[in-house]
């Protein structure tokens, strides 16, 4: 019998009918998205409250906490969302404690201002001889994070007061400390990670139901992968 995706006013299609390509689906909306992204997204939305600067986003993963030259500002984000994959095993996992450093510069006279960012790593906790692995952020999270540091511009670099208000989006259930043993951020102790935090996460070996919207469509997927707070 040929499987044929299920739309939203279908019933559930029994597990046993799924075909395993299907469980690749999740690492698909979840891939890289390259620094030209970063920078485009970044763009628009620094654009948007200071039109009279010029400000540019680079990668720099040889950032130091707390290293800062005259005049620089710094901004720690510690729980953004992102995927991971190890090189080695294959090992899928997502976490919300993934670090973000930015060192931030504005040159007042020249209207011109400059980011550096370094994203820190997480290493596989399912191989014997896993490495470090780079994140891999959908786009819902790169604009949360840019949006979180336009903000940090505003107020560290041009002195502003910006409200927020406090939002928590939480997806699962708490399960299990943050493997901080497997954090580049935590092994150079720039991750201090709450007491309580509510994150994206499930048991692991267990199946979890989905709603997200795939070419257009609201599509109920059944997901296998571990969804960690690692």
């Amino acid at each position: 019998m040929t499987w044929k995706k299920p739309r939203p006013w279908d019933e559930v299609v029994p597990f046993s009918s799924l075909p395993v390509s299907v469980f690749t689906w999740p690492r698909l909306w979840m891939k890289k998205l390259n620094m030209d992204s970063w920078r485009e997204m970044f763009y628009e939305k620094i654009e948007e409250v200071k039109p009279q600067d010029h400000w540019d986003l680079k990668m720099d993963q040889n950032l130091d906490y707390n290293d800062l030259g005259p005049g620089w500002k710094q901004s720690l984000q510690e729980h953004s969302f992102a995927s991971f994959q190890c090189s080695r095993c294959q090992h899928f996992w997502s976490s919300v404690q993934v670090v973000i450093l930015f060192h931030m510069y504005l040159d007042q006279h020249r209207r011109k201002g400059w980011v550096k960012m370094r994203v820190f790593r997480q290493e596989c906790y399912e191989c014997s001889e896993g490495k470090l692995e780079e994140p891999n952020f959908k786009e819902e999270s790169v604009q949360r994070v840019l949006e979180s540091l336009v903000i940090s511009i505003r107020e560290k670099c041009y002195g502003e007061y910006v409200a927020q208000l406090s939002e928590v989006t939480v997806i699962g259930r708490h399960y299990g400390p943050h493997r901080s043993d497997h954090c580049e951020a935590c092994l150079l102790g720039i991750h201090q990670r709450p007491k309580h935090t509510m994150y994206y996460g499930r048991p692991k070996d267990t199946f979890q139901l989905v709603w997200f919207a795939l070419t257009g469509e609201l599509v109920l997927l059944i997901l296998p992968e571990c969804v960690d707070n690692c």
